[in-house]
């Protein structure tokens, strides 16, 4: 089943797309080859080594390509143009049932010649065995991220842990497996019909005894799926988090089915091996590695250009910073042998706030904020010619964007103005002194607040008498050796308007793993510290969408349920804009364009009002890749790590 993840991951459907194209970087036809050579692939985003495929929050850009590289056989992809497409190297037969009651039944027969990496073979249980854990009482207490019971027929019962049975999945025979959605799930939530319906055909093949330990097996006797050992052991966090913790760490000897096999991941250097695996089935369209080996290497912003140069990095894929675009142009001028490809981001990048704590728990706050920086020249700036700026969740690259010209010409543009950003914060309340007297232009504002609103604050705020005095201060969580981060301190925490204003943006430098455990408030990533408490309430980020939804339910989530869980890392409750990014997709029937493009306006609309994230740019991405290969494209929905697949190595 498809997971929701908490970071939006999704783009858009095959009926938004008529309208695009792919730009690539060489043809699109491709004939399999024995793999062969090596190519080493610079990341900017620092892997954690988790690879449990967002099991306890979303994977970052690093982690998802390297299990997207790693472990791919699944029965609902998405192609070069993010269409969410039937796997016909997985699938031999497929059904989508109506029931007279109003759910659909996804049946699945797989092709009888399906490996894994070891050459173990893949059955049906493979296809369940992970919606089983997702959902699973076991799960939960191992802190798995997962809405998805809600919406299968005794899904409640069984993430309760009242049965060890889940109805709505069916173990039918060895080759066959089937998927039920309710139409109206236990949340209350209507989960049919569903804008992007095909991907509730999805499943991935897991090997069992290597996540899960000897003698688990998938069983059904006719009322739902289950988990059951040969010894009688019942399916508990005791008995599987030991093995399932070595098999998510694991650096090298993964059992996996993808085009490559991981082997090796060097933490302190954070350098991926990766080697193809000749037990691949082939992707969608049944292509095969044409090359053996691949690197994939953490860069810095202020090394990877003489990296480049060097022969250090061959393939740097998704380049924004403009700056970086022409020093390759140039190396490329004086003999780099190498080449270029570009199109439009299927993303943008933006700072967050925390919505519920400090004074970003305010919106005009936010908004003042937003008026303290002058986003067209920040855009600008770091995309140098290849960006522009956007004022929502979207970006150039989305057929939505065209079709709504007159709606986005009438949102707020946040322009950079001391003025409004200073009648914003006094709308706020922050019109104090930290002295408890009027503000007279000097220092850092103040807010008298509640000791409640003061919550997870105090060490910054200051008593006055009886009164709670809060400052104008955004307390920024800042990823390290990021340009962007540079840009930010230089353009909104230095800058004069911030000043003018009396707002201080303090800036706290911190790896990007360590960020996000910060943001989804929970240690994602093994660092062993205590994130539970709110600390920061400002982080930069980046976010791209890798497959054909554009789909934002549960990210805006006020049920306490998910909550609970961690979605929602903006912590903005807003009903309002929790119903619309629910009524986007739900309630939608797949193909009715209209009524999901009029959706994705009202959500656009209020998120830009209530503005739980400020949008600085989205821009053409560029990728330089070696000409000892062939056949490489990208495109927005296409990383390198698809692209991959379909270049071939010839060499010097």
């Amino acid at each position: 089943m498809k997971l929701r993840s908490r970071i939006m991951t999704f783009a858009l459907a095959a009926v938004m797309l008529a309208g695009l194209c792919l730009t690539g970087c060489g043809g699109s036809g491709f004939t399999n080859v024995a793999a062969e050579g090596q190519v080493i692939i610079g990341t900017s985003t620092e892997p954690s080594g988790d690879w449990s495929h967002a099991a306890f929050g979303s994977n970052n850009a690093t982690d998802s390509a390297v299990l997207t590289l790693t472990d791919d056989c699944e029965t609902v992809v998405s192609d070069q143009n993010g269409d969410f497409v039937i796997n016909n190297s997985v699938v031999d037969k497929y059904d989508r049932i109506e029931e007279s009651d109003g759910n659909v039944t996804y049946k699945i027969t797989i092709k009888k010649d399906l490996v894994f990496n070891n050459g173990d073979p893949i059955t049906a249980e493979n296809f369940l065995v992970w919606s089983l854990f997702l959902y699973s009482p076991a799960g939960a207490e191992m802190g798995v991220t997962a809405a998805g019971y809600n919406m299968i027929p005794g899904g409640d019962k069984y993430h309760s842990g009242e049965t060890n049975v889940l109805a709505g999945l069916r173990l039918i025979d060895d080759y066959t497996f089937s998927m039920t959605i309710l139409k109206t799930g236990y949340d209350g939530n209507n989960y049919l019909p569903y804008y992007f319906d095909l991907s509730y055909a999805g499943a991935r093949a897991t090997h069992i005894k290597y996540w899960f330990g000897d003698g688990w097996h998938v069983k059904d006797d006719g009322q739902g799926a289950y988990l059951v050992n040969d010894n009688g052991t019942e399916f508990t966090k005791a008995n599987i988090e030991t093995t399932f913790t070595a098999a998510r760490d694991a650096t090298s000897d993964r059992i996996t089915a993808g085009p490559y096999n991981l082997v090796s991941y060097d933490k302190a250097s954070s350098q991926i091996v990766l080697e193809s695996n000749d037990n691949y089935c082939g992707n969608f369209e049944g292509c095969k590695p044409g090359i053996k080996r691949l690197v994939i290497v953490k860069t810095e912003d202020d090394t990877v250009i003489d990296t480049i140069s060097t022969g250090g990095i061959q393939i740097y894929s998704g380049i924004a910073d403009g700056s970086e675009i022409k020093a390759i142009y140039d190396l490329m001028d004086n003999g780099l042998d190498s080449s270029f490809c570009h199109y439009d981001r299927a993303g943008y990048g933006y700072f967050q706030f925390a919505c519920d704590f400090g004074p970003t728990q305010y919106t005009e706050f936010r908004q003042a904020v937003a008026h303290l920086l002058d986003r067209n020249e920040f855009a600008n700036t770091f995309c140098q010619g290849y960006g522009s700026v956007v004022h929502g969740p979207y970006c150039t690259a989305f057929s939505m964007y065209e079709d709504s010209k007159k709606v986005i010409a009438g949102l707020d543009t946040y322009e950079i103005s001391v003025d409004k950003a200073v009648e914003l914060l006094e709308k706020a309340g922050f019109v104090y002194a930290e002295d408890g007297s009027d503000y007279n232009g000097t220092g850092i504002r103040y807010k008298k607040v509640t000791a409640a609103e003061a919550t997870n604050y105090e060490a910054f705020c200051k008593n006055v008498g009886s009164d709670i005095l809060m400052p104008a201060m955004v307390n920024w969580a800042s990823s390290d050796g990021n340009s962007v981060s540079d840009l930010l301190v230089t353009m909104l925490a230095n800058g004069d308007a911030a000043k003018q204003a009396g707002v201080e943006i303090r800036q706290n430098v911190m790896t990007f793993p360590e960020l996000l455990n910060y943001m989804y408030r929970q240690d994602m990533y093994g660092l062993g510290g205590d994130y539970s408490v709110p600390t920061y309430n400002m982080f930069n980020l980046a976010t791209g969408w890798n497959s054909g939804a554009y789909d934002m339910s549960f990210e805006f989530t006020t049920n306490q349920e998910y909550l609970d869980q961690g979605y929602n890392s903006t912590h903005l409750y807003d009903e309002q804009l929790d119903k619309l990014s629910m009524d986007m997709v739900y309630g939608v029937e797949a193909g009715d364009y209209k009524t999901y493009l009029a959706k994705w306006q009202e959500f656009v609309v209020r998120y830009n009002e209530l503005l739980p994230q400020v949008p600085l740019y989205s821009n053409i991405y560029y990728s330089v890749y070696p000409n000892t290969i062939k056949d490489y494209q990208e495109g927005p929905f296409w990383g390198y790590e698809n692209a991959i697949l379909y270049a071939r190595y010839i060499g010097d």
